[in-house]
Order: structure tokens, then C-alpha cells, then sequence
């Protein structure tokens, strides 16, 4: 029986003799009558055309002759791989014969003549021995001084009450502190300020030397290696000289009045205190002149000249003289500065210095003019400040241009005995009024 089958006319696939569907394309073929295998494969040979390059990938274009020779080409090759491949692998395994490294025989050691010893006295040899360092000390840091703002203080006044006798301080104390403005401390406030360091006195005598005391000389050497500025002590003064204690209310005016003496000398002798701002051509600075004190504080002043006086004998009928006291007494203003301002939530106040203390029954009588709205106040003290109050403060908004005199009254009398020359500033209004 001849194999047969059936072509499909669409995609010319192959099928079953009986197939009524293309097993391939899906197409109809019950009508296409089966065909032999031979006559297809002649009429595929004779529509066959070899210019389409697949001669060489259709093996039924090959002979019987062409196919044994493309198998005996395949036998060969892969024979000769295989011997190869057993090739390097006998040869990977074959033992290698160890290099022989001629090694060269060291040379033979020179020998060198070592200088002969001559027997002699020993020389000596300095060496510089190290000078131990000495060890400084700890010196425990002092706390600092802790004030707390009472009502009607100022950084100033207290900067001074910590023992500082210049402002120069002011600006460490308000970094310590996170002050911005120094106007601007609240009352119950607590302030630290830091000790002043002790300040070496130019008209100190040195103290006679004891020769005996090697171990304290030593020390003040160590000391001195360390610290080349420390302070020395004061323990006498030059010839001539003479300590004055400062009393309260006592300023440098009063101080150089009293033993009469100009603002100059006073400078020269203490030169370990600020004279801020002052005209040393002028007998006591001039009006911008600026000591800062504090009480107890000790200044260097000319010693009186020693007089010799007759003692008389007493006879019970002498009348008593008195001493003279200085009487004149004239305020110079000092705070604040000429056409200064002031915003409307600060505090003003007003400072002055006195040539002399006030005399019994004495005042410093404050008068202050609002220049814009008329309006005048006056205040008396025996102090060297005043604080306005805040009645004095316009309550219109906008700022307000004041002046300000002091002057020293008897309070029975009002008897003026002098009056400062007039000073402004600007102070802006609170801005309660109601209308």
C-alpha cells in the first residue's frame, strides 16, 4: 500500500489522506484529492530552486557518495580533538625536573686592624643634666561676686560695689550675663561679677631681703617663672605721701578740693584709676570729667607739710576756734549725655558730682521742664541721682524733649546757692493717655 496524503493548498502542509481540516492552517480539504509521496518529492526537486542559498541545509539534496564523505569528515575531527585532549592532559601530569640554581660561595670576611690602647689619666666629660621643671600650684579660681538688682540700681553701681574702680569691666560683665543693654536689668535680677585682679602698685618699696631665707627666695622664683606679673605687695608709701579712705558720697571733685590739689596730680598718683573723659588743663577735669569710687577705696593724696607749733598754757578763759570746713559745694552734671534717647519702657536717671558735701539744712533740688507740653517738676534729695518717676513721663505717644538743672538749696529758705547749667534729652511718651 503507497503512503498518501493530502496538500493543503493554503500553507501546503502536509496531511492525512482522510483529513477533512489542515492540521496547520485550519483550512478545508475535503475536496483535495491524496497524493502520492514520490510524485510530491518530484515535483518539489523539479520546482526547486537552488538560487535561494539552501542547497547546502536540505539533506535530501545530498547523494549517497556526499553523505559518507561528510561522516568520515565528522569521524576525523573529532579523532583528532580526542588525541588532543589525551595529549595535554599526559602532558599536565608528567613530573618537571627541579632548576638547579648555582649558588656563589660568600666572600671571605676582610679583617680590620682595630687602633691599639695607650694607658693614660682619664679625662673628665660634662654632660648637661635637665633642670626639672617645677610644678605649678592649683590656684583655686574665686567665685564671682553675686549682687541682686535692688530698685534704683544700675550695672554701673554695681559693677562698682563688687570692688571694680574702672567701668572697664562692663562689657565681660554683660557677655557673663546675656545683658544686651545695661539700662535694661530688672529688679531681683542677680548679677555676677567677676573679682577685680590685684593691681601692682608703682610706688611700692621693695622689703628689705632676708639672706637666710633661700627657700622662700626659691619659691618667689618658681612663682615668678610662671607668672612674671604677678602682683607685688604695697607696704609702704613714697615720702611724702598719705592713704585717703573714701567715704559715702565722696567723689574725686570733693576728694581733690579738700586737700587741694588738681585733677592732674591725683591721675599721676593713682594711676591705677580711670579719670574718664577728663581736661587735665582744668583744675578738677572739666564738666565731662568721670572718677568712678566706691567706699573704702584707698587714694593716694600729698601728705600735709609737718608744722612745728608752740603749746600754749592753758588758762580756762581761751575761746575754741573752729576748723575750717569747705562750704562751697557746686554740682557739675554728669548723666546723661546732652540730647540723649530714651525709648518709652526705660527708666531715666539723673547723675551728678558735688565740689563739696552739702551743709546742714542743704538740698539738691532737681527741676525738670517738658519742653513740648510745658509741664514742670521738681524734686529734692541729698543723693547724687534721681530716678524720674514715672508720673513725669508723658502719657501722649510720641517723643518729648526734656531739660533738666540742679542746684543746692537751703531747705528753709530756698535760698539758691548754685545751679548747673541746663541739659536735654529725648524721652518718648508712655502712650496711656485716654484722649
Amino acid at each position: 500500500m503507497t503512503d498518501s496524503h493530502k496538500t493543503c493548498p493554503i500553507c501546503e502542509a502536509h496531511n492525512h489522506r482522510n483529513a477533512v481540516l489542515c492540521a496547520t492552517c485550519g483550512t478545508t480539504i475535503a475536496d483535495v484529492a491524496p497524493k502520492e509521496a514520490g510524485a510530491d518529492r518530484e515535483a518539489r526537486a523539479e520546482t526547486y530552486d537552488y538560487r535561494f542559498g539552501e542547497t547546502d541545509l536540505a539533506e535530501a539534496s545530498l547523494t549517497g557518495k556526499g553523505r559518507i564523505l561528510s561522516a568520515m569528515l565528522i569521524a576525523l575531527l573529532l579523532t583528532v580533538a580526542g588525541v588532543a585532549a589525551v595529549a595535554v592532559y599526559f602532558a599536565n601530569r608528567s613530573p618537571r625536573s627541579p632548576a638547579i640554581i648555582a649558588v656563589a660561595p660568600p666572600p671571605s670576611p676582610t679583617r680590620l686592624m682595630a687602633p691599639s690602647i695607650t694607658p693614660g689619666t682619664p679625662t673628665a666629660t660634662f654632660t648637661i643634666s635637665p633642670v626639672p621643671s617645677p610644678v605649678p600650684s592649683e590656684t583655686p579660681t574665686p567665685a564671682p561676686c553675686i549682687r541682686q538688682v535692688a530698685e534704683g540700681d544700675s550695672l554701673i553701681a554695681i559693677i562698682l560695689r563688687c570692688g571694680h574702680s574702672n567701668l572697664a569691666i562692663l562689657p565681660t560683665v554683660m557677655a557673663l550675663n546675656d545683658i544686651a543693654d545695661e539700662t535694661r536689668i530688672q529688679i531681683g535680677q542677680e548679677i555676677a561679677v567677676p573679682h577685680p585682679s590685684p593691681t601692682v602698685d608703682p610706688a611700692a618699696t621693695p622689703a628689705p631681703e632676708d639672706s637666710a631665707s633661700t627657700r622662700t627666695r626659691q619659691d618667689a622664683l618658681t612663682r615668678l617663672a610662671f607668672d612674671p606679673f604677678a602682683p607685688t605687695l604695697t607696704p609702704t608709701l613714697l615720702p611724702g605721701l598719705m592713704w585717703y579712705v573714701v567715704q559715702a558720697d565722696d567723689d574725686m571733685i570733693y576728694v581733690a578740693s579738700i586737700h587741694e590739689i588738681s585733677m592732674k596730680t591725683l591721675s599721676d598718683l593713682n594711676p591705677e584709676i580711670a579719670f574718664s573723659l577728663c581736661d587735665f588743663s582744668e583744675v578738677y577735669g572739666g564738666p565731662e570729667c568721670t572718677v568712678q569710687l566706691f567706699v573704702n577705696q584707698k587714694i593716694r593724696v600729698p601728705a600735709p607739710a609737718p608744722t612745728v607749733t608752740t603749746v600754749a598754757t592753758s588758762t580756762g578763759s581761751e575761746t575754741p576756734t573752729p576748723s575750717p570746713t569747705a562750704t562751697f559745694n557746686a554740682p557739675l552734671a554728669q548723666s546723661p549725655a546732652d540730647e540723649a534717647f530714651f525709648s518709652s519702657t526705660e527708666r531715666v536717671t539723673l547723675r551728678w558730682v558735688g565740689t563739696g558735701t552739702l551743709s546742714q539744712g542743704e538740698v539738691y533740688r532737681i527741676s525738670l521742664a517738658n519742653m513740648d507740653s510745658g509741664a514742670r517738676y521738681t524734686a529734692d534729695t541729698q543723693e547724687l541721682f534721681l530716678i524720674i518717676p514715672a508720673e513725669w513721663q508723658s502719657q501722649n505717644e510720641g517723643s518729648h524733649r526734656y531739660s533738666w538743672q540742679v542746684s543746692v538749696v537751703e531747705s528753709d529758705s530756698d535760698t539758691t546757692a548754685y545751679t548747673t547749667d541746663p541739659r536735654s534729652f529725648v524721652w518718648q511718651g508712655s502712650g496711656r493717655s485716654d484722649s
